[in-house]
């Protein structure tokens, strides 16, 4: 992300942008690779909004899928 904190210029994580959907507060969120889909048998960390539910891909988690 290109996106800095206010507090040092360091990079902000996604887990400190609001819901892209309700505006909501994202969380970490372990889910397993396969309830996803994905071709991973371990856990992957999403940001899911703890209002509405939504799930996002954080950076991480994408760079490790590929």
């Amino acid at each position: 992300m290109s996106e800095r904190s206010a507090a040092g210029g360091e990079p902000v994580s996604e887990f400190e942008l609001s819901c892209a959907t309700c505006g909501g507060q994202l969380s970490r969120t372990p889910v397993s690779g396969e309830t996803l889909g994905v071709n991973v048998e371990r856990e992957v960390v999403l940001a899911e909004c703890t209002d509405c539910g939504r799930r996002y891909f954080p950076r991480e988690t994408l760079d490790e899928l590929t």
